[in-house]
């Protein structure tokens, strides 16, 4: 097979999971965000239209020359895997797998197009590109980006008009906190106002709006503010979805240093989940309609999902039949989830007899609340 590769990036929102990731820029042009180490050691570039468009079209000729293995029944893995096993770079072999999965797993849904904020492109480079991916993958029935808050807030209408009719879908936006205070600590590079003034235009052209909230990563000092300040910027955007990504301080990153200066201190597990709370109980299901969610294994409570107009008095009872357990009980719980279970603290009769019997004792035996904590961050360190 000839070389059919195409550029593919660091990292995509798990709702994209299955999209093809098309590469528009590379790394992050702000990259100062101190909680994020993803593009510390690389420097920003925009890739060309005719780079994009020449990876567009090995994403349709990985397309085609998959296409030839679908019968009347479903695929011929056979003939797939012995296609596969003709592969000789990694590089390929990403390529093709990713084509596949999203053929089969994504029902050739979507496409997102990275890096960190591919909407700082010129807005006619962009929607070329957008219209270019219409026309090569028809099959495609949503687009979607990354763009920084301060970006949104600065692209006019006209060319958010003009990206809509190009067919872009959706833009996420990792907001992270509605503080003022707290954006300056993480050093985010925008404000409150440009949220509500680049969220406001993007749901004014019609485009989805997907923003990213981390409880926690204004500490304790500033769990109120972020909480409180963010549930305004969602009353004044009104957001599609509000996504939520409990903050850990990662070894390595940073926020370490902020941590070492004073003033910041991380707050307890728990603490975070109450900050979440807070959130929901400070959103006005008379301004906001959208949608949360709590789609990635760092967050404490995963069914912590609904429509802000209608669930939120769910939402709110679910978190309290959680905080009315039994401390023991809470803690299990809180280990199985940080040991990476993926169901509710009701279903933990599922897990394994053994693992049941070594979240019990560490919920039992670990007495000490920094040990616990210590304990718990030993699971999530590595999370995204």
């Amino acid at each position: 097979m000839e070389e059919m590769v195409f550029q593919i990036g660091p990292i995509r929102p798990p709702s994209e999971a299955n999209s093809l990731l098309l590469r528009v820029t590379v790394n992050c042009p702000w990259n100062r965000c101190k909680f994020c180490m993803l593009y510390k050691k690389y420097d920003f570039h925009t890739r060309s239209v005719a780079e994009v468009k020449q990876d567009i079209d090995t994403m349709a000729e990985l397309r085609d020359r998959i296409l030839q293995y679908k019968t009347a029944n479903g695929w011929d893995i056979q003939a797939i895997n012995n296609e596969y096993q003709t592969l000789t770079t990694d590089d390929q072999r990403w390529c093709y797998q990713m084509v596949f999965r999203w053929m089969t797993e994504g029902d050739c849904n979507s496409i997102f197009l990275q890096d960190a904020n591919t909407m700082c492109l010129r807005a006619d480079w962009l929607a070329e590109i957008i219209r270019y991916v219409r026309v090569k993958l028809p099959e495609i029935k949503r687009i979607t980006s990354y763009g920084r808050a301060n970006t949104l807030a600065k692209i006019t209408p006209e060319d958010y008009k003009m990206l809509k009719e190009a067919g872009l879908d959706r833009i996420h936006s990792g907001y992270e906190s509605g503080s003022d205070k707290v954006l300056a600590l993480i050093e985010k590079g925008c404000t409150q106002e440009e949220q509500i003034i680049g969220g406001r235009k993007v749901r004014e052209a019609g485009i989805e709006l997907s923003i990213y909230f981390m409880p926690g990563v204004g500490g304790r000092e500033l769990s109120d503010d972020n909480a409180i300040e963010t549930a305004k910027v969602i009353n004044a955007v009104n957001p599609n979805f509000v996504r939520l990504r409990t903050f850990v301080l990662r070894t390595g990153s940073l926020m370490e240093e902020v941590r070492d200066a004073g003033g910041w201190t991380e707050d307890t597990d728990m603490n975070k989940l109450l900050e979440i709370r807070k959130l929901l109980a400070h959103i006005d299901p008379t301004k906001a309609n959208g949608r949360i969610t709590s789609d990635h294994i760092i967050n404490l409570l995963q069914e912590v999902n609904g429509d802000m107009d209608t669930d939120l008095p769910w939402m709110l009872e679910y978190i309290d039949s959680f905080l009315a357990l039994p401390k023991l009980e809470q803690r299990k719980y809180q280990m199985a989830r940080r040991m990476g279970f993926p169901l509710d603290w009701k279903q933990l009769w599922r897990m394994r007899e053994s693992d049941r019997k070594i979240v019990e004792d560490l919920a039992k035996n670990i007495v000490d609340e920094k040990d616990w904590e210590k304990k718990l961050h030993t699971y999530m360190d590595h999370y995204i």
